[in-house]
C-alpha cells in the first residue's frame, strides 16, 4: 500500500502486557481463561469494525478502503506468514467441520484401507470421516498416551499394522494441552505413504508450526481460538501437491475464475484453496479477523506464543504449589498454553464444582474430559494469575 492510498486503522504497539490486557474490556472486572474455546473481542477489533461500518454505510460495497479482494489477500498473507507457506495455499471458510468435511468428501481413498484419528479427538475431526465406513474404509483411533513420545510409539505401532491411507489429528490435544511432535509425525507418515491432515484450531497461533518443514496435505483451523478472531470464520491450508489432484464436491458461483462475470457459465475453477469459498463470504467478520491478525502480527507471532507459555507456566507453578496435579507434569519439556488440572494431592477433586465457584467470581474456565481446563492468552497478566491463585485458595479453604 502506497502513502497516497487511503490508510486502514493501524495497531499501536503496546508498551507492556497490561496495556494489551486493557484492550479486552472483559478482563476489567473478570478473568477470561478459555481462549482455546472462544476468545472475546478486543476494543481494537471493535474500533476497526466501527470504522468499516461507518465507511460501508456511506459507500456500500464501493467502500474505498474495505474491498473484498484486498482483504482476502491481506488475510491470506497474514496466515501464510504465520505458517510459512504460500498465500495461494490458504482459503477462507466458516469452521473446521466445514473444511474437513469438504476435503474428506473430495478425495479418493482405497477400500480396505484405514483412517487414523487421535483418541478422544474433538468431534470436528471425527464426524467428517465417518462416511468412509460405507466405502469400506475403516476408522481407527490411536491412543494418545501421556507424553508426546508415547504417542509416537503408538502411532508407529498402528501404522506398522499396514493399510493406513490417512492420519488426521490435532497437533495439540484440546483437553490436556499436550503438543505433538509434528516433524516426527510428518516423517513417519511420509515414509509410510500416509496422508497427513491437521485440525489446527488448537495449534495455529499457539505453537510454532512451519509448513515448509512438515509435509501436511490439508489443514483446517478456526479463527476464534488462539488467533483471537470471530466466531464463524476459519481457514484451510491445502498443499500444492494435493491441489493438483483435488476435486471439490461443491461448485458455487464463487468457485470459478472471474466469478464476478456471471455469464457465460464456465468450467475453469479457481485454485484449490479458493474453491472452498463457494459464494459470498461473511465479509464483516473478515474485518474483525483482520484486526486480530494485525494485532498479533504487530506484536509478533513468536512473541505472542512465548507470552502464552510464560503466563501458562506462571499459573502452573501456582497450582502445583497448591497441591494440584496437572497434565503437563507428564510432558515438562513441551510448551503449551493449555493447562489440564486433573487432580489434587488430597484426593479431593471435583472440576465442575471448581468451575461453578469460579463462575460466581467471574473467572471463566472450562471442564473437559474430567479436567478443569485453563487456557490463558496475552490479555491475561500476572495480576490475573494472582487473583486466580487467591480464588483457588478460597475454594480449598471453604
Amino acid at each position: 500500500m502506497t502513502s497516497s492510498e487511503p490508510q486502514l486503522p493501524s495497531f499501536p504497539i503496546p508498551k507492556d502486557w497490561e496495556e494489551v490486557s486493557r484492550l479486552y474490556p472483559i478482563q476489567n472486572d473478570s478473568i477470561w481463561l478459555n481462549f482455546c474455546g472462544i476468545s472475546p473481542v478486543s476494543s481494537f477489533a471493535a474500533s476497526v469494525m466501527a470504522d468499516y461500518f461507518d465507511e460501508y454505510s456511506r459507500f456500500g460495497i464501493f467502500a474505498p478502503r474495505y474491498s473484498e479482494p484486498k482483504f482476502r489477500g491481506i488475510l491470506q498473507d497474514y496466515l501464510a506468514g504465520l505458517l510459512n507457506c504460500s498465500p495461494k495455499s490458504i482459503g477462507l471458510i466458516h469452521n473446521t467441520s466445514e473444511g474437513i468435511n469438504l476435503y474428506s468428501h473430495s478425495i479418493r481413498l482405497s477400500p480396505g484401507t484405514r483412517i487414523l484419528v487421535l483418541e478422544n479427538e474433538y468431534p470436528s475431526n471425527v464426524y467428517p470421516w465417518e462416511h468412509w465406513k460405507e466405502k469400506e474404509v475403516d476408522i481407527t483411533f490411536v491412543a494418545t498416551g501421556d507424553t508426546p513420545d508415547q504417542f509416537i510409539e503408538n502411532l508407529e505401532a498402528e501404522i506398522g499394522k499396514g493399510d493406513v491411507s490417512l492420519l488426521s489429528l490435532s497437533p495439540v490435544h484440546w483437553c490436556t494441552g499436550m503438543p505433538l511432535d509434528l516433524i516426527a509425525i510428518s516423517k513417519i507418515c511420509e515414509s509410510a505413504g500416509v496422508r497427513l491432515v491437521l485440525d489446527g484450531s488448537q495449534a495455529f497461533g499457539h505453537i510454532p508450526i512451519d509448513l515448509s518443514q512438515v509435509k501436511v496435505e490439508f489443514a483446517a483451523f478456526a479463527a476464534w481460538k488462539w488467533l483471537l478472531g470471530p466466531l464463524g470464520v476459519a481457514a484451510i491450508y491445502i498443499s500444492p501437491e494435493a491441489s493438483k489432484d483435488f476435486r471439490l464436491i461443491f461448485k458455487g458461483a464463487g468457485s470459478v475464475k472471474n466469478d464476478s462475470q456471471y455469464l457465460p457459465y464456465r468450467d475453469e475453477l479457481k485454485p484449490a484453496a479458493d474453491q472452498f469459498e463457494h459464494s459470498t463470504a461473511n465479509f464483516n467478520d473478515w474485518i474483525y479477523f483482520y484486526a486480530s491478525l494485525q494485532m498479533l502480527s504487530t506484536i509478533g507471532f513468536a512473541k505472542v506464543q512465548n507470552r502464552i507459555y510464560e503466563i501458562s507456566d506462571l499459573i502452573s507453578v501456582k497450582l502445583r504449589n497448591l497441591g494440584f496435579i496437572l497434565d503437563n507434569d507428564s510432558f515438562p519439556g513441551s510448551k503449551s498454553g493449555i493447562i489440564g488440572v486433573k487432580g489434587h494431592e488430597s484426593g479431593q477433586f471435583t472440576p465442575d464444582a471448581i468451575n461453578s465457584f469460579f463462575r460466581s467470581k467471574k473467572i471463566y474456565t472450562a471442564v473437559r474430559m474430567g479436567r478443569l481446563r485453563i487456557a490463558p492468552h496475552i490479555p491475561v497478566t500476572e495480576r490475573h494469575a494472582d487473583i486466580l491463585e487467591k480464588t483457588f485458595k478460597e475454594y480449598l479453604n471453604k
